[in-house]
């Protein structure tokens, strides 16, 4: 049950690496259904040992959340759109590193991507 929980996370860790330029933010439509997944992959690890993993997780929807609502705005008014791409960058970062950090509380191998990752 965890290795599906786990592969849930990586399928969104994956999606949000993809978001590397400001430009990025037109594609927020592929994040829909994202934080749901998290929270249904949360779901299936409460019975994990551990708060600091399901505040990770719950600091991921958030930023994914708020990466949404960024991007509604972004869309809305045209002025704000500089500030609203760096928000939408830092929410998706944020994102990412928390479930990253999670995985890796799953799986210590999972380091190897944090490694890749960062080297992107």
């Amino acid at each position: 049950m965890h290795a599906h929980a786990a592969a849930g996370l990586r399928e969104v860790r994956d999606l949000l690496a993809t978001f590397t330029t400001p430009s990025c933010i037109e594609r927020a439509g592929e994040l829909e259904g994202a934080a749901d997944k998290v929270t249904s992959c949360a779901a299936e690890l409460l019975d994990v040992d551990s708060e600091r993993l399901q505040h990770h997780l719950a600091s991921a929807v958030r930023s994914i959340q708020s990466a949404e609502q960024t991007a509604a705005s972004y869309e809305r008014n045209p002025l704000s759109r500089p500030i609203a791409q760096a928000r939408f960058a830092m929410q998706t970062g944020v994102a990412m590193g928390a479930l990253q950090v999670a995985l890796e509380e799953l799986d210590p191998a999972e380091e190897a991507a944090r490694d890749r990752l960062r080297d992107r």
